[in-house]
């Protein structure tokens, strides 16, 4: 596949940054300020409108300003600045937190005894979130959202995509035995992808693949905790602002951005040991640089992870650890603040991840016991796995005051190689044809290129009437290569059995745009819609013993998709809230490569987009003087015309067959019960189940979907204390995965394995002394053995992931 170079990426970042350079010219460099337009009255409301249009982040208590009025703030004005007026004519101080965050008090309150209480003193609603394409206060966002903090997700000691995800509810990783998985949310996934059902996004920037012929739906971008923030998690369809891909949900991976004022970084150190498997070892660094004070500054982040893997081998290619290898990469963002309505952002992030073989282990399909022995398979073949990614954005900001411009540029190359040991698929039967097979091996080679623009206009968060609107256009290009090969008895070389070469194209254009009414200063009510037209090509080039000789077949594929939201939000008090929420999403159809001997009863020519509806009730507040925060939700889901592969002479096509209907609710639980005191608790429900026939799965109606629990829960509380006059903490996490299917009862295609449930606890600890930090954990406490996933490989042989083996680590933080 043609690759793009170092010229077609500046042109591209060029054309974006041109676009918006022709919106307004300004005259003069100055300090980054904020344009403000916060009407007097209630200084609470006033606070929640001062937190959407400045962006950061406002600790106080509900009882501080009870009562109280301010006279407002307009203009363009340093965020600092614009809260000293809203503030005027109160006793309320201000104080900087940890952080960052802004601390308002009655109290006088040292600056050292401040950062040790401000998390705890935080309430859910306070964090701003961007996942809605606007900056606003989770707790006024009309549906489910969590964000994970990057600092909580290394003090567990998380490091991957399936450590991230783990102790969140109603959100699972289908994993295959490398990095990523098949990602799903609320229960939307027929165990069997044909594309991708969650989006995954880097800031504002798409990743992953969008047709189904890149393996788009196990490769969620599995980043490392490079320079994070935060990850931000939206369940439910998001399709009229992120499109095709994202029926499910989504997952926003948001990067720290460069600091004009501060020279600052961090290096951090992380060792840790699996329970009968190997060490580990981390290293990051994070450098922020001010290149000028209020306009331009550059954040280098570098990062590398040892993996010594825990899943052993017999057979030919027996060894321990075989699942090891190594995690790196960097990424460099660059802020300039030409003027004080302009802001430019680049950024460009690579990681390499390497693994000497995949962790499976074989069990049994009848009695769901290891074959070979715990974290065991037979391997006839060593499988490396190589996944490298390489992505570039570039965000120009430019603010007319009524409105912001947003131009994002985004290219991504993704290169994944690995080797399959396929001898329990293909040996048997060539051998009994006379062939002297040893083993098969099959070697994959996936290119995935994608280049996208996006232009959006965001109205200012105020008055009665706010709109957003935009246009989408994504470019990318696709290609598998490799092919089946049998090794022969000694001396007797290979022998090549499919030699292929699947290339894809796929182009999208998209507009799209919400508006939202605040018809009262309680009621909110948003619509929003999405047209979007896709353009696809595939072919598939073929020669071998597999494919009969040699073929050549291709197709082509059009198809124009809407998606729609609607929703309705009531303010019962400041601090609580009730919506409603519908929306549908989709994922795009595409053309099938048919072949002389197809059967076009089973297969068309192309298969259609499949699509879903979800209707959600739910509620929010910050309860009990902003000490207990509740978020509770039920949905309704109703999924038409499932994709699914479906086989035909021998070959894999994709077809539309069978609806299905998700039913579930989730509850989520922050409180604060004392200083010092952080409790949470979250929970869900998910049925899911086929309401009609699904011919390609094997399915009948009512067969329960796969890959999700009927319940899940977490739990977790930290302490917060002082050691000799020294931050420290104590956390404990718990969670739950009720049991779940692997597959259908009945079905020959996909067919049923029962995944009992499983229990794991967690410890942390750590403590902050002057120049740096010391950090331990313990995942897996009690080193219980459960699976993950599992998937169907013969019919003797069921190959499963399982949970890592307790694992204790301790890390090494200085900041400076």
């Amino acid at each position: 596949m043609k690759r793009s170079g170092w010229g077609q990426i500046i042109r591209h970042l060029t054309f974006s940054g041109t676009c918006v350079l022709m919106m307004g010219m300004a005259a003069q460099v100055q300090a980054q300020t904020k344009n403000f337009d916060i009407g007097g009255g209630d200084l609470k409301i006033a606070l929640d409108r001062y937190l959407v249009q400045s962006g950061v982040q406002l600790i106080y208590k509900a009882d501080d300003i009870n009562g109280l009025s301010t006279k407002g703030v307009t203009g363009a004005l340093a965020p600092d600045a614009a809260l000293v007026k809203l503030l005027e004519g109160t006793r309320l101080h201000i104080l900087r937190g940890a952080g960052g965050a802004i601390v308002i008090t009655l109290a006088s309150v040292d600056d050292s005894a401040l950062e040790s209480s401000s998390e705890q003193g935080k309430a859910a609603g306070d964090v701003v979130i961007t996942a809605m394409r606007r900056r606003e206060p989770a707790r006024e966002v009309p549906m489910q959202v969590n964000a994970l903090q990057a600092d909580a997700l290394e003090r567990a000691g998380s490091k991957t995509l399936a450590d991230y995800v783990a102790d969140q509810p109603g959100v699972n990783l289908l994993r295959t035995g490398a990095v990523g998985g098949e990602l799903s949310m609320r229960g939307v996934t027929t165990g069997d992808q044909t594309q991708a059902t969650v989006g995954v996004y880097v800031d504002d920037v798409a990743t992953g693949s969008s047709s189904a012929y890149a393996v788009g739906s196990s490769t969620p971008l599995d980043m490392g905790l490079l320079d994070l923030s935060r990850i931000e998690l939206l369940r439910g369809p998001q399709g009229t602002l992120y499109g095709a891909g994202a029926m499910g949900g989504l997952l926003k991976y948001v990067t720290n951005v460069p600091d004009t004022e501060e020279f600052s970084g961090k290096v951090r150190l992380d060792v840790s040991s699996i329970k009968g498997g190997g060490t580990n070892a981390t290293a990051n660094a994070v450098l922020n640089i001010p290149i000028k004070e209020g306009v331009a500054a550059l954040r280098v982040a570098a990062f590398n992870d040892h993996f010594g893997g825990y899943y052993n081998a017999v057979g030919p290619a027996a060894g321990n650890n075989i699942d090891r290898g190594d995690t790196y990469g960097g990424r460099l963002s660059l802020l300039l603040a030409p003027s004080k309505e302009m802001t430019i952002r680049m950024t460009a992030t690579t990681q390499n991840v390497r693994r000497d073989g995949l962790g499976l282990e074989d069990l049994n399909p009848l009695t769901g016991q290891p074959i070979e022995g715990n974290l065991t398979r037979r391997l006839y073949v060593p499988e490396r796995y190589e996944n490298r990614v390489s992505l570039y954005g570039l965000d120009v900001e430019y603010d007319f005051g009524w409105a912001r411009l947003n131009a994002i540029t985004s290219v991504q190359d993704v290169n994944i190689r690995t080797n399959l040991d396929v001898t329990p698929n293909y040996v048997p039967a060539l051998a009994a044809a006379g062939l002297p097979v040893q083993s098969a091996t099959l070697t994959p080679d996936i290119q995935q290129h994608r280049v996208s623009q996006e232009f959006r206009m965001t109205s200012r968060p105020s008055g009665s009437v706010e709109w957003l609107a935009g246009v989408y256009l994504n470019h990318e290009h696709a290609i598998q290569e490799g092919g089946i090969s049998a090794a022969l008895g000694t001396g007797l070389g290979d022998m090549q059995l499919l030699t292929s070469s699947l290339p894809s194209k796929y182009s999208e254009t998209a507009a799209y745009g919400d508006l939202t009414w605040h018809a009262t200063s309680k009621l909110s009510l948003t619509g929003g819609v999405r047209i979007a037209r896709n353009n696809q090509t595939y072919t598939n080039n073929a020669v071998g013993l597999l494919a009969g000789g040699a073929s050549v077949s291709g197709g082509r594929s059009e198809e124009s998709t809407s998606t729609y939201l609607a929703t309705a939000k009531y303010a019962i008090t400041p601090t609580s809230n009730v919506y409603f929420r519908a929306a549908s999403g989709y994922r795009p159809g595409g053309p099938n490569a048919l072949l002389p001997t197809t059967s076009t009863v089973l297969v068309s020519p192309s298969f259609n987009s499949d699509s879903l509806w979800s209707y959600e009730f739910g509620y929010k507040a910050d309860l009990l003087e902003r000490t207990l925060s509740v978020e509770a939700s039920v949905y309704d889901i109703e999924w038409k015309n499932l994709q699914q592969h479906i086989v035909s002479g021998g070959f894999g096509f994709i077809t539309n067959a069978g609806n299905a209907r998700v039913r579930g609710s989730e509850l989520a639980l922050k409180w604060r019960p004392a200083p010092g005191w952080n409790l949470n608790a979250a929970a869900a429900t998910i049925d899911a189940y086929l309401t009609t026939d699904a011919r390609g799965l094997g399915a009948d109606a009512g067969a329960r979907l796969p890959d999700s629990a009927r319940f899940s829960l977490a739990l977790g509380a930290m302490r917060n204390f002082k050691v000799v006059g020294h931050d420290a903490y104590l956390g404990a996490n718990a969670h739950y995965v009720g049991e779940r299917n692997s597959g259908y009862d009945g079905s020959a295609t996909v067919p049923n394995f029962k995944i009992p449930a499983y229990t794991l606890v967690d410890l942390q600890a750590g403590i902050n002394f002057q120049y740096f930090n010391v950090e331990g954990y313990i995942r897996n406490l009690a080193n219980r053995s459960g699976i993950v996933s599992a998937g169907y490989l013969n019919s003797s042989v069921e190959q499963a992931v399982a949970t890592q083996p307790r694992t204790i680590g301790m890390a090494i933080t200085v900041p400076f």
